[in-house]
């Protein structure tokens, strides 16, 4: 009776060591499999980051480079001389000037105000420094006259009394928005 039992249990043994053999060899390997399959979404995750990354940059950038340029343009279109030329008109008072050139001033910025999203914060400050020290100059000046003055004496002023060359706000702005865009492109 037990060489009965031996006789069916060996087989069975063997049978049982066989099957435990080729699952562990199975789950090895779906298991390398599975970590292969991981592997390649991982990277396939990898390039499509990448891919995406790289089509940003191709709609990012000319639009940086624009906000740099809007940004040079708005700084030389309130520099006095420029601002003075575009606002003053004939028989125009003093208080006339004053509201024309501070209303371009602020209808320019507005316009650009959007741009802050693509440069430095370093460079928008400066920019808005830069805008804020043109319109001081404007106010300090127009006070020096009565309002019903021609506005030839503001303009004067303005442009005499100016920023000196080592102080002046709108070309600190443009240096800095130069060195910006020589850093970052």
């Amino acid at each position: 009776m037990i060489a009965e039992i031996i006789k069916y249990s060996i087989p069975s043994l063997v049978m049982l060591a066989a099957v435990y053999v080729m699952l562990r060899y199975f789950a090895q390997h779906n298991e390398h499999q599975l970590s292969y399959m991981k592997d390649e979404q991982a990277l396939a995750k990898l390039k499509l980051d990448l891919e995406r990354k790289n089509s940003s940059q191709k709609v990012i950038i000319p639009l940086q480079l624009q906000a740099y340029e809007r940004m040079v343009l708005f700084l030389e279109r309130i520099n006095p001389p420029n601002l003075i030329k575009r606002s003053m008109s004939v028989e125009q008072k003093v208080a006339d000037l004053q509201s024309a050139l501070l209303r371009n001033i602020r209808d320019e910025y507005e316009h650009n105000m959007s741009q802050q999203l693509y440069i430095g914060e370093t460079s928008w400050e400066m920019v808005k420094t830069a805008k804020e020290d043109v319109a001081r100059l404007i106010n300090t000046s127009a006070a020096k006259f009565k309002t019903e003055e021609e506005a030839a004496v503001l303009a004067k002023d303005i442009l005499t009394s100016g920023f000196d060359a080592h102080n002046d706000p709108i070309e600190k702005a443009l240096l800095q928005l130069k060195k910006e865009v020589r850093e970052n492109y």
